[in-house]
């Protein structure tokens, strides 16, 4: 408990204030322009101002140590956990941003609001990421939130990105009421919206307010997690929206949302749980059997619907469902092998889901995909023989996204099946191999395309990949690869980092 300090607020307040600026020079600097032009534009300044961010997050994590920093009286907490996901969920920010320049100018929005609603996002998610206070929260991922709805519809000229926008609107709309009414219910029945209190509050004497209003949470954060039967946004959203928000979207949101999950989960319902297992034996079964059957929903229905895909945004969206279902199994699992096995596949997640949007941007891109055709699979036959290298890394996140060695993403999903064999969680460890299986299916299928199939003797070759653009899948490729081959470090670092959360 203690008064308002700025250096634990540090990168929130710089995230913000660089929104403010790139906002009020984006009237002024319509277009990013090239060379000497390029670096007094809003695309500039919005990099140099999540660089910033990173660096206050930086100097937070050397300054606390394994310890735990509050300030703004116990509403804003910081700790490895929230900082490690933040500098995650920063990269990607980052990585977004540094190819959108080039995108923007190609799909005709280039529109100095957008650097500025990213950096609002990013501090919303900081935001929520730094706090064990329920309504903090709350006006974390409502930030994030408006600023995507904003986002989605940016290409405001074509019907599918408005399309897009205003369902995901509604929906988002919708999963917050669900969320608000269950803060409600747990404040009545803890007295407060501080996660600590709310854990004292279980252990001593749990309830049917405070059991309700945790289910209620869990849908809440279920629409932004994009689990099944919360999913149905996702796939219209996805594809209409333009890609680089696509892949901001999907990398950074699941992150976020499973990030506070965790932390609402270990910091006050872990004691529900013990208690519950305890002398309330009879209740034991009340939320494990209910997030392992979403998990098994989420991977079956995502994977199997994947299947009948012939868009590739569509394809990837239903792929980030199934990954979300691969999560959730972790989170059914012993804290201290759930935790680290979630926080490396979110990291690895986040890259190659990053880089597989971003090779479909560099392919084709936005609404401008659908008019060209390079939205759908077909399109991108003899990719190979066209782009090299740009079909290389494209075959090199879908590998790591189907779990093939030496990926980073195989490591990830070892790691999750790996904690439900230890939890005990035979089932879950069985259909999460089989999905993992199907799924490879149509990742193959994609790879089979691009360098096995002919393409159409009028089929126009892909556009040269922009140097930012080349930069980032490079970058994506590169982590994807040191998590596959040299894991060490970063497995010891999320160790850490786990034992502190629990």
């Amino acid at each position: 408990m203690s008064e308002l300090q700025l250096p634990l607020i540090l990168p929130v307040v710089i995230l913000a204030a660089w929104g403010i600026l790139v906002l009020l020079m984006a009237p002024f600097f319509r277009e990013t322009g090239r060379g000497l032009a390029a670096l007094v534009s809003p695309w500039s300044v919005s990099l140099l101002g999540v660089i910033f961010a990173c660096w206050g997050l930086v100097t937070q994590w050397r300054g606390i140590g394994n310890a735990v920093a509050t300030t703004a009286y116990g509403m804003v907490r910081v700790d490895r956990f929230g900082i490690y996901v933040s500098l995650l969920v920063l990269v990607v920010g980052f990585m977004t941003l540094l190819f959108s320049a080039r995108f923007l100018e190609r799909e005709g929005a280039e529109q100095g609001e957008f650097f500025a609603l990213m950096l609002f996002a990013l501090a919303g998610m900081v935001l929520m990421l730094e706090t064990t206070n329920l309504m903090l929260l709350l006006i974390g991922l409502e930030i994030f939130s408006v600023t995507l709805y904003v986002l989605c519809g940016l290409t405001r000229g074509r019907v599918r990105s408005i399309e897009a926008a205003l369902k995901y609107f509604l929906l988002g709309a919708f999963s917050s009421g669900f969320l608000v009414y269950g803060l409600a219910l747990l404040y009545g029945g803890a007295h407060s919206l501080d996660l600590a209190a709310i854990g004292q509050a279980i252990a001593i004497r749990p309830s049917a307010m405070i059991t309700m209003g945790l289910g209620l949470v869990i849908v809440g954060l279920g629409f932004k997690i994009a689990i099944v039967p919360f999913h149905q946004w996702v796939p219209d959203v996805y594809t209409g929206a333009p890609t680089n928000v696509t892949a901001f979207m999907a990398a950074a949101t699941k992150t976020v949302a499973f990030a506070a999950l965790i932390r609402v989960l270990a910091g006050a319902f872990a004691a529900l749980i013990r208690v519950l297992a305890g002398a309330f034996a009879d209740q034991s079964a009340v939320w494990i059997p209910i997030l392992t059957w979403l998990a098994v929903a989420t991977m079956t229905v995502a994977n199997l619907v994947a299947l009948a895909q012939s868009n590739i945004k569509r394809l990837l969206a239903f792929s980030s469902i199934a990954h979300a279902g691969y999560l959730l199994i972790a989170l059914v699992c012993l804290p201290e092998l759930g935790i680290k096995a979630i926080l490396f596949y979110l990291t690895t997640y986040a890259f190659m889901t990053v880089g597989a949007f971003g090779c479909a941007a560099a392919v084709g891109g936005g609404d401008l995909a659908a008019e060209s055709g390079y939205d759908f699979i077909s399109s991108w036959a003899g990719l190979g023989l066209r782009r090299p290298l740009l079909a290389g890394a494209m075959t090199l996140f879908l590998l790591s996204m189907a779990g093939i060695p030496p990926t980073g993403g195989f490591l990830g999903k070892y790691l999750i099946f790996q904690a439900a064999v230890a939890s005990k969680q035979w089932m879950l460890a069985i259909v999460g191999s089989l999905n993992a299986v199907v799924a490879a299916y149509y990742y193959l299928s994609v790879i089979m395309t691009m360098w096995f199939k002919q393409p159409d003797a009028e089929s126009a070759s892909p556009s040269p990949v922009p140097p930012a653009l080349a930069f980032v899948l490079t970058i994506a490729a590169a982590a994807i690869v040191y998590l596959g081959v040299a894991p060490t470090r970063v497995l010891g670092l999320l160790h850490g980092i786990a034992s502190t959360l629990i």
